[in-house]
């Protein structure tokens, strides 16, 4: 049995933080039918009410889906599902973009003291880094350069890397159990450094779009530290807050 919840910490919100548990190590994968309202109540000794409250926050979170017929199932990163709302970009027609992925290097290295603090992560600990172009229509539009934690992804290799069905997230979750549940970015325009002038064909004095993505698994884990620079020219980032009706 749970406690009731205080002023300061609802019930439902307790219930939410218990599901996520359960997520976390694993115990409902991504897919999975999670149990039903009623059976929740009775393993969480809260109501029905409380329990709908949670999984409706959880819902609306994109970490859980609800699905007529079928019930509430653990979202997961296949192609056209809710996280594809972590791929924020539209050609300038407003139409979603089909982009092919071109893997440039793949590398270990050890971490300095910017990647290691934004991965939280100790100077000196293994990175892989990787550098990763989209194409649209053939021509480079967007260079990634992804760092990512040797200790929780300790089989990747680039060959699997590159091989991948689906996407990058999509791998983390399939191969490593790692689900990305929240993205923070930074935003900026910038020179386009050399390396990425060379591989997206800018001249010198072109800007860049540079995005700095945190990507955290369950428990406010951050798992993933990615530089983006995108050629605007072609695509746009877009942001939408709000509500939509």
């Amino acid at each position: 049995m749970i406690k009731r919840g205080s002023l300061d910490q609802p019930l439902y919100n307790t219930v939410r933080s218990l599901i996520l548990i359960k997520l976390r190590n694993g115990e409902w994968k991504p897919g999975d039918k999670i149990p039903t309202e009623p059976e929740l109540a009775k393993l969480f000794s809260v109501s029905v009410g409380t329990v709908r409250k949670a999984v409706e926050d959880l819902v609306s979170e994109q970490v859980l889906i609800r699905r007529a017929r079928i019930g509430t199932t653990v979202s997961t990163h296949e192609k056209h599902n809710q996280f594809s709302t972590f791929f924020n970009f539209f050609n300038r027609s407003n139409s979603e973009m089909l982009v092919e992925p071109k893997l440039l290097s793949f590398k270990k290295v050890l971490a300095n003291k910017e990647i290691g603090t934004a991965l939280g992560v100790m100077g000196g600990e293994g990175l892989f880094v990787i550098d990763n172009l989209r194409l649209i229509e053939g021509k480079a539009v967007m260079f990634d350069r992804i760092w990512l934690p040797q200790k929780k992804f300790t089989k990747l290799t680039e060959n699997g890397f590159t091989n991948r069905k689906g996407s990058i997230y999509s791998l983390y979750q399939s191969q490593f159990m790692m689900t990305i549940v929240r993205i923070n970015e930074q935003v900026e325009a910038i020179q386009a450094p050399e390396f990425v002038r060379l591989e997206l064909g800018l001249k010198k004095s072109d800007p860049v779009l540079k995005i700095s993505r945190y990507a955290y698994t369950y428990g406010d884990e951050v798992v993933e530290f990615r530089n983006r620079y995108v050629n605007t020219s072609i695509c746009l980032y877009q942001n939408e807050i709000g509500l939509r009706e």
